[in-house]
């Protein structure tokens, strides 16, 4: 009776430890990439609707709605499905008033019309500008040794209203000129 070697035993699982420790990382990244790409595609056009709705509703609107900051947050709302309100950060910006920040959710908001009707900001003509920050914690950060819940980056100063929030901060923008 012969004996079998057994000096090959056990090399599967190496080699499949090997090979799958970089496929299950690359399948991860994969899978965020998408996410992330998903979310600021989302976010850009959240924020081009709450334009496009705000560009219609100027001075002389025939209609006796005019933009507000609720309004065109609620646009945004509506458009960015899957945005969490709270956490998207906007920033409303016209030709004379001062910039405004606050988040999707109206919360913070001031009441009243935007832009304001009191300036040139509404009349045709003029432009206006709505830009959002949106936090984008990734899962690829469980990799990383130390990283905790997720990786932090330091955001420039435009995103500071972003950075309290744990992750990346993507950016959109949306620049359009009153139409009534």
């Amino acid at each position: 009776m012969q004996k079998r070697k057994r000096h090959g035993r056990g090399n599967a699982t190496i080699e499949f430890t090997l090979v799958g420790i970089p496929l299950v990382f690359v399948l991860i990244s994969t899978i965020e990439m998408a996410r992330g790409m998903w979310i600021y595609h989302t976010l850009a056009y959240a924020i081009k609707e709450g334009t496009r709705y705000a560009v219609g509703r100027g001075q002389n609107n025939s209609s006796a709605s005019h933009a507000t900051y609720q309004g065109v947050c609620q646009a945004i709302r509506q458009a960015g499905t899957g945005l969490l309100p709270e956490d998207l950060t906007l920033t409303f910006h016209s030709a004379t008033a001062p910039d405004q920040i606050c988040t999707a959710d109206g919360a913070s908001c001031p009441t009243g019309p935007w832009p304001p009707s009191s300036t040139i900001d509404d009349q045709p003509g003029q432009t206006i500008s709505i830009t959002g920050f949106y936090p984008f914690v990734s899962a690829i950060s469980m990799f990383w040794p130390g990283a905790g819940p997720g990786m932090t980056f330091t955001p420039p100063p435009a995103q500071a209203a972003c950075s309290n929030k744990v992750g990346f901060c993507l950016p959109a923008s949306s620049m359009d000129v009153m139409q009534f």
